[in-house]
């Protein structure tokens, strides 16, 4: 006969808990990812000559930024 062992309710809400601080790490990085990504294309398009590719450098720059905008509004 085999026996089946039951998870106290206090194991599993720590294991849930352990996924939320995860995600949150997870965000947290791709925020700063999202900056840096902003930052970067700032910079390159400052180097580059006149032309197509500083507009698409500064549009990436702000959809960047915008992205970090939209999740720091968003958590609320």
């Amino acid at each position: 006969m085999t026996k089946q062992t039951d998870i106290p309710a206090e194991t599993q809400q720590t294991r849930a808990s352990e996924r939320n601080s995860s995600a949150a790490t997870v965000v947290g990085f791709a925020i700063l990812g999202c900056l840096i990504a902003g930052v970067v294309g700032i910079f390159k398009a400052i180097a580059m000559e006149s032309g197509g590719g500083v507009f698409l450098c500064l549009l990436g720059s702000v959809a960047a930024f915008g992205t970090v905008a939209y999740i720091y509004l968003r958590r609320e």
